[in-house]
C-alpha cells in the first residue's frame, strides 16, 4: 500500500484564494442590488439580504485569509497586506455604515 504525503497549502494559493473572496464580494454585492431592483419588492428584499450575507461572508473570509497568510508567509507579506486592505475597503459593512452615517 502506498501512502501519498498532504502537501500543505502554497502562500500563492492561499493569496488567490483570497482574490477570489474578493471577488465574490464585489459580486454579490453587486448582484444583490441590481438584481434585486428587477423583482417585486418581497422577491427584491429577499435578494438583497441574501446577496449582502454573502458578501459580507466572504469579505470576512478575505480578511481572515490575509491575515492568515501574513503570519504563516512572511515573505509575500506585500500580497496579503494589499489583500487585507482591499477586502476592508470592499467590506460591504463598511459601505453600509458609511451610508447610514451619511444618510
Amino acid at each position: 500500500m502506498e501512502i501519498k504525503a498532504h502537501r500543505g497549502l502554497s502562500g500563492s494559493r492561499l493569496y488567490w484564494v483570497g482574490l477570489g473572496c474578493l471577488g465574490l464580494t464585489v459580486a454579490a454585492f453587486a448582484g444583490s442590488f441590481s438584481l434585486g431592483n428587477s423583482l417585486d419588492p418581497q422577491g427584491a428584499v429577499v435578494v438583497l439580504v441574501v446577496g449582502l450575507v454573502i458578501s459580507v461572508v466572504a469579505s470576512i473570509t478575505a480578511a481572515i485569509l490575509a491575515i492568515a497568510g501574513l503570519v504563516a508567509f512572511p515573505l509575500l507579506r506585500g500580497r496579503f497586506i494589499m489583500l487585507l486592505v482591499l477586502s476592508l475597503l470592499f467590506s460591504p459593512l463598511l459601505w453600509l455604515g458609511l451610508m447610514a452615517v451619511a444618510l
